[in-house]
């Protein structure tokens, strides 16, 4: 059992380099790339130390091992929003999450006491990644994600969930075979699955695709025609539908009676948005953007601007804003009325001289 636990990793470590190896060369975004190589370097090593049978590793060699590996909940975390999470705003919480997760893994190296800290830590981590693959579902527009998710979080985060709660329950004791067995075919499958869905020719497949200067917008896919939903779509959206707070991609489909599945379709693969929510929200910002330059409502207050055009609230309205337009709404008013300000003294008529 000790030599089939070492071919399992060996296989599975096999698989993950030449995944990053594949990708590396891929026409995706870097951090796509660089997600999929942490995660493959940092399991890889984790495989290794972690073998049933242990290796004759050099000290040196076995400390820097163990520094990587340390950083497996970070590279599973980076790998899992950047393909489920366009916004590059969205990502950080989780980012700085699992890098205090991995760096307590690490310290449990030196002082073995906080590993009743460490295991909890992975455990909430991964749980809230596998909530994350399927909450996030309501607004993702990209078809072959959307089917992907519940697979994908039962999979990577599943498994990682599985493991580290086993071992905080005391169901499964550290260092024995039992674990190690399990550690070995649930990467080697989840790593083997994950490599066929990565590695179909399907360019809406890849982690982190991004056209240049869109973060969230896909290139138009010639092979969605409906000019009827599409129209019918921008006349909705041209009627202000989309300042109603709340507005879900159900509640948009039904009102436009059609089904979900077919908006979604039309507004992914028929206008080229990612999410349902870059694709309101477009509209709602550069309404904002209306009325933050207007000297006739420069009395109205930012929230009040953010209620009219759909927010619920001032927090999501100043992210969004700028996420799309690189300052804060405040910002952009202070420089948007001064331009209009100093147009407008420009275009005054000069008083002509009357000696």
């Amino acid at each position: 059992m000790i030599y089939l636990d070492l071919a399992l990793r060996g296989g599975a470590i096999t698989v993950l380099l030449l995944l990053a190896l594949l990708l590396w060369r891929a026409p995706i975004s870097l951090e796509g790339r660089l997600s999929v190589l942490a995660l493959a370097l940092s399991e890889s090593a984790f495989l290794i130390i972690t073998a049933a049978l242990p290796l004759d590793l050099h000290p040196a060699l076995h400390s820097n091992l163990t520094l990587i590996a340390s950083f497996t909940p970070a590279a599973i975390t980076w790998l899992i929003v950047t393909i489920f999470l366009d916004a590059p705003g969205q990502r950080w919480p989780w980012l700085v999450a699992s890098l205090a997760t991995s760096v307590a893994l690490y310290i449990h190296e030196a002082f073995p006491d906080i590993y009743s800290v460490c295991l909890p830590m992975s455990v909430i981590l991964y749980g809230a990644l596998f909530i994350l693959s399927l909450w996030s579902t309501r607004d993702d527009l990209v078809e072959c994600r959307c089917r992907a998710r519940p697979g994908f979080a039962a999979a990577i985060a599943g498994l990682a969930l599985f493991l580290t709660g086993g071992q905080a329950t005391g169901l499964l004791q550290d260092g024995s075979l039992s674990l190690a067995l399990l550690q070995a075919v649930g990467t080697l499958a989840v790593t083997l699955n994950f490599a066929v869905w990565l590695l179909r020719p399907d360019a809406h497949r890849w982690p982190g695709e991004t056209s240049p200067g869109i973060s969230n917008r896909l290139p138009v896919q010639d092979e969605f025609s409906d000019p009827t939903l599409i129209a019918g779509l921008q006349s909705a959206m041209s009627a202000g539908i989309w300042r109603e707070e709340g507005l879900t991609i159900g509640a948009l489909a039904g009102k436009i009676a059609v089904p979900e599945h077919r908006l979604r379709r039309a507004i992914n693969q028929g206008l080229g948005y990612r999410n349902f929510s870059s694709f309101i929200n477009q509209a709602r910002i550069e309404a904002a953007c209306a009325a933050l330059s207007d000297p006739a409502q420069m009395n109205a207050t930012v929230l009040e601007i953010a209620y009219e055009v759909g927010f619920a609230s001032v927090g999501p309205f100043n992210r969004a804003f700028r996420a799309e337009i690189g300052c804060s709404p405040t910002e952009y008013r202070r420089s948007a009325l001064s331009r209009a300000f100093t147009d407008s003294e420009k275009s005054s008529p000069i008083a002509a001289n009357l000696h």
